[in-house]
């Protein structure tokens, strides 16, 4: 029996998990794999799956999630298959792409979007070698 990670599943606390699973789902595109309702008929948790990629989320421990304004500072990074094709489904469900398709130093083709809870979400696909810039070391 190995003691490797098999995935992870970020597991993140909002102040609504029925908004942010209709994002997640009616916007990006991901399945809903399961929830539970709590007593006042809202999402306690969810999770949601996008190929084999899962997130988590559930209401924060008290009821109200540490809200700041604006970006939060974790961010999550999914790959998919055809970035182009991705951006295109989401943009035609009317989400606002904050950061456009670009290829980065590293590799990666990239654009992300903003959750509802500030979360910034990339997604990408890998199309070339790392380009570190100039005076940059890869270790």
């Amino acid at each position: 029996m190995s003691n490797a990670a098999r995935q992870v599943m970020p597991m993140i606390a909002v102040e609504s998990v029925d908004a942010v699973r209709d994002f997640y789902v009616d916007k990006l595109g991901f399945s809903h794999v399961m929830g539970m309702v709590g007593k006042d008929g809202q999402l306690d948790f969810v999770t949601v799956v996008l190929g084999g990629a899962r997130l988590m989320f559930s209401r924060a421990p008290g009821g109200e999630a540490h809200r700041r304004s604006g970006k939060q500072p974790v961010e999550v990074y999914f790959e998919v298959e055809n970035v182009e094709a991705y951006h295109n489904r989401v943009n035609k469900n009317g989400v606002k792409i904050s950061d456009p398709l670009t290829v980065q130093w590293w590799g990666d083709r990239t654009f992300k979007v903003l959750d509802p809870n500030g979360y910034e979400i990339w997604f990408y696909t890998h199309v070339a070698e790392p380009k570190p810039p100039q005076g940059a070391k890869l270790v």
